[in-house]
């Protein structure tokens, strides 16, 4: 029987084609993690690049998924590119405001990292974004977490970033 979505494809000669379009019906599922203050960050703390920024944090996700965007809300108006890294299991945090060091071990957990360098400066605060399209794997459906800055930060009081991802 003839697809009623498929549709004949004709040569210049008015011959059809050995190949049919055919319309793919799919649902996509995207749903937003909730917006994490991200935790420990020092105020007024200076920081260098390739530290720690702020300590261990999860998201609940889907056991499986694809992570479509990641966006960084900038309180403190900075717009230092961030590095976020991914495992899907728990691991041994670095110290807040210390060089970034997971143990061979816990790299081995390590779904992916998501690099932060897209900003928007909207005068008194800004928003990072990145679009990783990062498949991943959380048995547990978290995605544990810390972020690694790329710049110097100083973090006021009051000012600390929140971050939340969408995923497929």
């Amino acid at each position: 029987p003839k697809n009623p979505l498929a549709t004949e494809l004709l040569d210049s000669t008015g011959e059809p084609l050995a190949t049919t379009l055919r319309e793919i019906v799919t649902t996509s599922r995207c749903f937003s993690t909730d917006t994490i203050v991200v935790p420990g960050i020092g105020a007024a703390v200076a920081y260098a690049t390739g530290d720690a920024f702020g300590t261990r944090f999860s998201f609940s996700v889907r056991k499986e998924g694809t992570i479509q965007t990641v966006v960084f809300l900038d309180l403190d108006d900075e717009g230092i590119n961030k590095e976020l890294v991914l495992y899907k299991r728990q691991f041994t945090a670095t110290a807040d405001n210390s060089a970034f060091a997971p143990s061979d071990a816990d790299l081995m957990n390590c779904v992916g990292v998501v690099n932060i360098t897209t900003w928007f400066n909207f005068g008194s605060n800004q928003l990072g974004i990145a679009t990783p399209g990062l498949f991943y794997v959380a048995p547990d459906e978290l995605l544990w977490c810390q972020i690694v800055t790329r710049g110097v930060d100083d973090i006021a009081a009051g000012s600390s970033p929140s971050v939340f991802m969408v995923v497929t």
